[in-house]
């Protein structure tokens, strides 16, 4: 895969110094492996040592036998006792506010560094990285455009692996088999601390309807209680809407789309719902501009939903509905920034999102779509292009 040029890693950390700065950070302990890829280029076991003012260091356990791409220098150690040793002979020994990811911070290895360190005090710094990497870079977008171009070819050999009797497991791991095959990575990150997820959720007919335990529109029954959501033993059947969600992989670049097939033909109720889909999707074209509040399109898009009278079947079935209609993609499929009501930031020029409206109708299924686009100056640049009708075999 193509290593990130220098250039994107003295950019991405010199923004990341300013902000740090400005929220009087003395010293960031860089641990989520996401976030060391996204700055150091290389997930480890160990930390990026970030000062506003001095060279970041790279602290490293494991591995150590292995080449490591990182544009910072790097230490080796072996035991977390002598990181504030390490740390005071690069000149980084905390004089202030130390920062940590603790939205995925382990509150155990949290005490430890606590231990080690001293008497400091402590300041979340995950708000300030992901607010940084909600808008990308070109490097990036051409990354997700290479994830993207990968979705799209699988669902190309979509049509050809549909036919009644087959299980959603079985067209699942055929699906993935391709992905795999054309270079999907093999792990789709997320950042949400109880949030597991796998290649996407491949559900026909009333699977659909299933909510799962984590925060996604679609959930699916699994077939196992251990893992509780996407494709089941279920056999595909005709006049079934099915809905393949998968999510692409590329040098760590995650797209997200999903596709509505069918054998045969559909009820009526799927087709209507279908028009509203479309009729949503130009509503988000049209308002998705920088500059706009993630909750003026959502209120725009609920307000059409509700003319039509799909309130109740909309993003889920209460009680488990989400609260979102898009999320941010990248490095991590759950990113900022959110297309909910309250979402704090506008949207802004290289943010990356998919968007993903679905509606849950009682004894047929979901319907829904979702792709992945760039915001730019002008609307939408979808980066997601296979065909959005529903594909009938």
């Amino acid at each position: 895969m193509d290593a990130a040029p220098r250039s994107e890693f003295t950019s991405r950390m010199a923004a990341f110094q300013e902000a740090l700065g400005k929220q009087g950070v003395a010293l960031a302990l860089v641990r989520q492996a996401a976030d060391l890829f996204y700055y150091a280029g290389a997930p480890v076991d160990g930390f990026l040592a970030v000062a506003p003012e001095a060279e970041p260091l790279l602290l490293v356990r494991r591995p150590q036998r292995r080449r490591l791409e990182s544009p910072w220098a790097t230490v080796f150690y072996q035991d977390l006792r002598e990181l504030p040793a390490l740390l005071a002979r690069a000149g980084l020994e905390p004089r202030g506010p130390v920062g940590l990811e603790l939205d995925v911070l382990p509150v155990a290895f949290f005490n430890r560094i606590k231990e080690l360190l001293g008497p400091q005090t402590f300041q979340d710094v995950s708000p300030l990285i992901r607010r940084q990497r909600m808008v990308k870079s070109e490097y990036e977008i051409g990354q997700l455009r290479r994830a993207a171009a990968m979705v799209d070819q699988v669902h190309e050999q979509a049509p050809a692996l549909l036919r009644p009797g087959l299980s959603e497991l079985e067209l699942s791991a055929a699906l993935e088999y391709r992905l795999r095959a054309l270079g999907h990575q093999g792990l789709v990150r997320v950042r949400t601390w109880d949030l597991e997820v796998f290649y996407g959720h491949v559900l026909s007919g009333l699977s659909g309807l299933e909510a799962a335990y984590i925060d996604t529109p679609s959930g699916g029954p699994g077939f196992s209680p251990a893992f509780p959501q996407g494709p089941s033993l279920k056999a595909l059947a005709p006049g079934e809407p099915i809905s393949i969600d998968l999510a692409a992989c590329v040098n760590g670049y995650n797209v997200d789309m999903t596709r509505m097939y069918a054998l045969g033909s559909l009820p009526e109720p799927a087709w209507e719902a279908w028009s509203a889909v479309t009729e949503i999707y130009a509503v988000f074209e049209a308002e998705a501009r920088p500059g706009v509040m993630p909750g003026q399109i959502y209120h725009r898009i609920w307000d059409l939903v509700k003319a039509r009278g799909l309130q109740e079947v909309f993003m889920g079935l209460e009680p488990d509905r989400v609260s979102f209609l898009g999320h941010g993609v990248g490095l991590e499929l759950d990113e900022l920034p959110l297309i909910t009501a309250r979402f704090p930031y506008p949207l802004a020029a290289n943010m990356v999102l998919a968007f993903e409206p679905k509606l849950f109708l009682p004894e047929i299924g979901m319907v829904g779509l979702e792709d992945t686009g760039r915001v730019t100056d002008t609307g939408i640049d979808w980066l997601t292009h296979s065909p959005r009708e529903i594909t009938i075999v």
